[in-house]
């Protein structure tokens, strides 16, 4: 009777072991990406118009407590989103635009850093 026991708590444990290391690790954006919240102060837009160059001013959360300035790319892949629901086609960034901007685990070392904007929300500052 002891025997079963012991089998099936270690049957058990080993079920539910599988079950985690067998999982999907969770879509969506990365735990790890940086958090950065500003304003914009230049647009470049690139030739081929399918990225778009964006010099942001702000902070970078749990980074740095003094401001910073970024240059973000926003590409094909960048879901861009407002407090309107607007389609990405509908959305037009422009100087002063506060943003709240979801980065890419990779940033150059220049100055300023740039680094590929993988999700942005925009208001507009009135």
């Amino acid at each position: 009777m002891k025997f079963k026991k012991s089998l099936i708590v270690i049957f058990s444990l080993l079920v539910c072991s599988f079950v985690m290391i067998g999982a999907n690790p969770e879509k969506g954006i990365n735990s790890k990406s940086p958090l950065f919240i500003g304003e914009i102060t230049d647009i470049q837009k690139d030739e081929d118009g399918k990225s778009t160059r964006i010099t942001v001013e702000g902070y970078i959360k749990g980074v740095e407590v003094g401001k910073t300035t970024i240059v973000g790319i926003v590409n094909e892949e960048t879901k861009i989103m407002n407090s309107l629901n607007d389609k990405k086609e509908n959305i037009d960034l422009q100087k002063g635009d506060l943003v709240y901007m979801r980065l890419s685990e990779a940033m150059t070392k220049s100055n300023p850093p740039q680094v590929v904007v993988k999700r942005i929300f925009v208001t507009k500052n009135r």
